[in-house]
């Protein structure tokens, strides 16, 4: 079952989102409480009608289908010139046409955490402890998933990095994850097709990068998955391929 909710940005966004809010099979049966995912793009995640291109992770057939404990809250990402890249990226930088990015991403996150979650652990029935607290996303969003778990791991505790944009900030993104406290009890799992990192000839240099934020996560304490997907793209169809590993490792 899908819920939809419309919120207003205040502050430095703009415009109104709409929130895509996936409930177990049992939700309105038992009075149980789950965990929750926050996933950045979130209507990219269920209806193929509502993705931006077209095809959805289909990821409200495997939940329903596996009878997945979980409940997933997707967020719309703005459709504003390059906003959804600057609020989903959490530093100043050049994208990939070289033009300057404002990064808003704490801010984003902070929104998340300080006004996002709170409405969500009100208005349903939730597990609300860093335990049960996920958080995810593909491109721009795994970059803000891994930035999540490694700058806000009192909130999120399991994060799912589907083709992460490091190549954007590598340095930026190791030092803050050198610098990050301990990480125990943290899950990361990151994943990268091996087409997309053949056709952006960054193969040899973003599995060496993948690899070694692992070994500085997992010295923190951290478990991670770092996963190359042989055939896989940087698209839609080519993560719903990853849902069933990653909900497996997650939970």
């Amino acid at each position: 079952m899908i819920e939809k909710k419309y919120i207003e940005m205040e502050g430095d966004f703009s415009g109104s989102r709409v929130i895509n809010i996936y409930l177990p099979n049992d939700y309105n049966e038992r009075r149980k409480k789950y965990p929750v995912l926050y996933m950045f793009d979130g209507h990219n995640l269920f209806f193929d009608e509502e993705a931006a291109f077209g095809k959805s992770w289909g990821m409200k057939e495997y939940l329903e289908n596996n009878d997945v404990q979980l409940i997933v809250v997707g967020i719309q990402c703005s459709f504003e010139g390059n906003e959804r890249m600057s609020e989903y990226c959490p530093y100043d930088l050049e994208n990939y046409n070289g033009e300057f990015i404002k990064g808003k991403g704490d801010a984003y996150l902070n929104w998340m955490i300080n006004v996002i979650k709170p409405m969500i652990d009100a208005e349903y029935r939730t597990k609300t402890d860093k335990k049960n607290t996920l958080i995810g996303g593909s491109s721009m969003g795994g970059l803000m998933a891994a930035y999540a778990g490694i700058k806000y791991s009192d909130v999120f505790s399991k994060c799912i990095c589907i083709s992460p944009a490091f190549e954007l900030c590598y340095d930026k993104f190791m030092k803050d994850a050198m610098a990050s406290q301990s990480q125990k009890g943290t899950k990361f799992f990151m994943s990268i097709g091996s087409i997309e990192l053949e056709l952006n000839n960054i193969a040899v240099e973003f599995t060496s990068y993948m690899l070694e934020l692992c070994h500085i996560l997992q010295s923190k304490g951290a478990n991670c998955y770092p996963r190359v997907v042989i055939g896989g793209e940087h698209n839609e169809a080519s993560w719903e391929k990853q849902v069933p590993v990653f909900i497996d490792y997650m939970l």
